[in-house]
């Protein structure tokens, strides 16, 4: 990949509200230090056709396995290598786990009650799918994901106060590339579409904790007769996930 690392959408604005701190002190040291981005995941999703692996280029080691018959590696589209997922309707049974990537339960994947950024780059032509969350809708300890209901997508976290959605005011399933940034806060969730902000929900999630593996392309927990897996179609360039302003 040849784009920087970190898109810290909307992060810059923030930091230049911030006030000026005349006479940094060893506690001041110590805020700024915490609030400070810091790469959590980066799945830049660049393995050739055929792997078998997807590699986590943070250092963090969260790397995750591939099941090629469920989606293809080494994908190109419009100068950028991804992963792409074959069209499967969100409800047609049975249920297909070889289409879901899974990244075992770590910290670094819980939003807790910190800022923290999702930021994925995607296309599809779809109007539905789950493209990537960590834990459901009834998860002990609450989840957060991001889903495409008609064509607009959405940033959902639920913690132990409540939920905050927000969603796209536009639809985005051209299946043409979208940087899409869900930045959670304390007290608000935020979406930025291509860099520019999109929307914002203002209220308390509490803290987001699960023990639930975090999945890339639908769900893990769900048969396709009761639970529907809502399976995503489209590709994914990469996936980064940040703590932190």
């Amino acid at each position: 990949m040849k784009r920087a690392l970190i898109k810290a959408v909307g992060l810059g604005a923030l930091a230049a509200a911030a006030p000026v701190l005349m006479a940094p002190s060893a506690s001041t040291a110590a805020v700024s230090a915490a609030l400070t981005p810091v790469i959590q995941v980066d799945f830049e999703m660049d393995e050739p056709d055929g792997a078998t692996v997807m590699m986590d280029s943070s250092g963090s080691g969260l790397s995750g396995l591939i099941d090629q018959a469920g989606l293809d590696t080494g994908v190109v589209y419009n100068g950028s290598t991804g992963y792409f997922w074959p069209r499967r309707g969100p409800n047609e049974p049975p249920a297909s786990p070889e289409r879901i990537i899974q990244v075992a339960d770590s910290p670094l994947l819980d939003p807790m009650n910190d800022t923290f950024t999702v930021e994925i780059r995607y296309r599809t032509k779809e109007k539905f799918g789950n493209i990537i969350q960590k834990g459901q809708s009834a998860s002990k300890g609450g989840q957060w994901k991001i889903q495409n209901p008609k064509g607009r997508p959405s940033c959902l976290f639920k913690g132990s106060i409540g939920r905050v959605a927000t969603q796209s005011k536009v639809a985005l399933n051209d299946n043409e590339w979208h940087v899409l940034t869900c930045l959670h806060e304390p007290t608000r969730v935020t979406m930025y579409v291509d860099g520019v902000y999109m929307n914002r929900k203002n209220g308390s999630t509490g803290t987001i904790n699960n023990t639930i593996p975090m999945t890339i392309g639908g769900k893990i927990n769900c048969d396709q007769i009761k639970v529907t897996c809502d399976y995503f179609s489209g590709m994914i360039d990469y996936v980064r996930i940040t703590r932190g302003l």
